[in-house]
């Protein structure tokens, strides 16, 4: 049996999306979107397109059982909160993914609650150009247990069940990657209600 196989699913999660999670990172910081307000604006929208995604699946049936406090960890209505303080309409709505199975929707959900740590580091940047964790940047803001034990808790639910799939896993967070590149790439050209 290969190695990889017998490591912990948030291990092997980790392994096969780092290069691509460094190049997103990349690609994000040399934006400079937390330069300016307008850069800071198009950088909610792309969490808001994602985060879009993400919603429904912090109320999947299969996953609630697995996952400690799942609703709770959800950031979508406080990306909603952020854009109202930046006077910015919700974006057009997107069409919804197809229905995930728990597998591939815990690899999204691995992205999403990943995203956190890093968040530590964009809220301070946030804040200087004037937004916090109580206006415009709430959805940085840690979880209530904090950024480390949250995310110790998610590694900890996913390497302990026996009810996911390894590569379906895998298949899930590199599409949630995939996804917020496309974004990102089309950030400049995001369409609002009007």
């Amino acid at each position: 049996m290969n190695d990889t196989c017998m490591l912990p699913l948030s291990r092997r999660l980790k392994e096969a999306t780092t290069t691509t999670h460094e190049t997103l990172d990349q690609s994000i910081m040399s934006r400079n979107m937390f330069a300016t307000t307008q850069g800071y604006r198009d950088f909610v929208l792309l969490q808001y397109r994602f985060h879009q995604h993400l919603d429904p699946l912090y109320r999947h049936h299969v996953l609630a059982d697995i996952i400690p406090d799942l609703a709770t960890r959800n950031r979508f209505s406080m990306i909603h909160d952020d854009l109202k303080d930046l006077g910015e309409p919700l974006p057009a709505y997107e069409t919804p993914l197809p229905t995930q199975d728990a597998s591939t929707a815990a690899g999204w959900l691995y992205v999403g609650e990943g995203s956190k740590l890093g968040a530590g580091f964009l809220i301070k940047l946030a804040q200087k150009i004037g937004f916090t964790s109580s206006f415009g940047a709430r959805h940085l803001a840690p979880d209530p247990e904090g950024r480390g034990t949250s995310w110790k808790m998610f590694r900890e639910a996913i390497d302990q069940t026996v009810k996911l799939d390894a590569e379906l896993c895998i298949q899930g967070a590199q599409d949630a990657f995939a996804h917020v590149r496309k974004y990102l790439s089309h950030s400049e050209n995001i369409q609002t209600l009007p």
